[in-house]
């Protein structure tokens, strides 16, 4: 019998993986009439991405016309929604979750690709956020990358013609754009999410980048996680934005930021190459790029990953259309072109097509550059990301330093002690 997924008060309140997305639920069918018909039930998370999703399955309709692909479509609460039917026996033919630690949490329920052909064309550099004990456990959907977007034309205004990579740089380019009247920062600090998404890059250096050993040592007790150096220069930069982000940091929205951003008026905000289409819908001429995210090593980066995972149920009663369907979105020339040319995001495939985007190819760069880091965070245990966030919110929202530290210790000794 497989064992439940614990649905601990960490899980009950988890709303989706680092995500810049808009929230909300949509249901999204494509139909079709056969003597044959097969119905592949799709859970998925990003509704932004609800208008791409419904062209690939139109796209996917031509060739399979046989075969009908049912799409929910969910942000909020995404995780407790998934887990309650995983554990209900109402397991979908696909759904979406994170790679790392999401490898454990649901290797019970995940079909092997290892040995399915169509995973050979992925850059295997991508493979390892989805790879258990030698085995490929999910499927890599996107590359995306985070870090504070920038307005080119408003740092022109302010004179600004070194961009910061340190917090001190980030202090005077704040001061430089107040004195000419442009808000620096749209926080996004009524979201949880962006808290953990601002400052883990940030935090990227602790122990050199040996997330395995730093995890190792938080498990068996001889770290404590607030103790780590790299979370007082988390509150830090958190104490910097919230700074310069106008009257009510606390009432700004992810969409606030985008809106914000997009009409002119700040001049950064920390989101994700996801965000980009919605920024250039509004203000389609923008010149923006990406901030290097600061370190305490004064080495700076990027956040960039390919962690948003496809994962197939092994016991799918379709489990030979889910795979044909899976084959015809990685070789087909639709399905090769879909993720940089529809999504507009980067590809995880061999030699695919760069998008046509500003963030995408700053991307691209800060990877040849050698200045990115892993989405780390999620190396941790599972259902650690929304109280992780939510520990910075309340930090931001007038918490204490100390009461912080103790509040992100506990997080973890928690989680941990709930895996045992």
């Amino acid at each position: 019998m497989k064992k439940l997924i614990a649905l601990s008060l960490c899980a009950v309140l988890l709303a989706g993986t680092m995500a810049g997305c808009s929230r909300g639920e949509k249901t999204t069918n494509s139909t079709a009439s056969s003597k044959s018909p097969v119905t592949l039930n799709f859970m998925l998370n990003s509704p932004e991405l609800t208008d791409q999703y419904k062209a690939m399955a139109a796209e996917y309709k031509k060739v399979a016309p046989n075969v009908t692909i049912n799409m929910t479509i969910i942000q909020n609460d995404y995780q407790t929604v998934l887990k309650s039917k995983l554990n209900s026996g109402n397991i979908p033919d696909l759904f979406m979750s994170s790679a790392y630690n999401d490898n454990k949490v649901y290797q019970d329920y995940t079909y092997d690709l290892t040995n399915e052909s169509f995973m050979k064309n992925f850059n295997p550099v991508f493979l390892k956020s989805v790879t258990l004990d030698n085995k490929i456990t999910g499927y890599p959907f996107l590359v995306q990358s985070h870090s504070f977007i920038y307005n080119k034309d408003l740092f022109k205004k302010a004179g600004i013609t070194k961009l910061p990579t340190t917090l001190d740089d980030y202090k005077e380019v704040c001061e430089k754009l107040q004195a000419k009247g442009i808000q620096p920062f749209s926080s996004g600090f009524a979201e949880w999410w962006v808290l953990p998404q601002m400052t883990y890059p940030s935090m990227s250096d602790a122990y050199d980048g040996d997330y395995n050993k730093l995890f190792s040592d938080i498990k068996s007790g001889k770290l404590k996680f607030g103790d780590l150096p790299q979370v007082d220069f988390a509150l830090d930069l958190i104490d910097l934005v919230k700074k310069y982000s106008g009257s009510k940091p606390m009432e700004s929205t992810a969409d606030m930021q985008v809106s914000d951003f997009a009409n002119g008026k700040v001049a950064m905000i920390h989101q994700g190459s996801w965000e980009e289409d919605s920024i250039r819908k509004i203000n389609k001429d923008i010149d923006m790029g990406y901030l290097e995210a600061p370190r305490m090593d004064g080495k700076s980066v990027i956040a960039v990953d390919s962690n948003l995972t496809m994962r197939v149920s092994k016991d799918s009663k379709n489990l030979k259309e889910v795979l044909s369907f899976l084959d015809w979105l990685t070789t087909s020339d639709y399905g090769k072109s879909w993720i940089p040319e529809v999504v507009k995001q980067i590809s995880p495939q061999k030699d695919a097509a760069s998008p046509d985007t500003q963030l995408a190819k700053e991307t691209a760069k800060a990877v040849n550059d050698g200045k990115t880091c892993q989405w780390w965070i999620f190396c941790g245990p599972d259902g650690i990301e929304q109280p992780f966030g939510t520990a910075f919110q309340n930090y931001a929202a007038g918490a204490s330093r100390q009461q912080t530290k103790d509040n992100l210790t506990k997080i973890f000794v928690d989680a941990y002690n709930a895996e045992s």
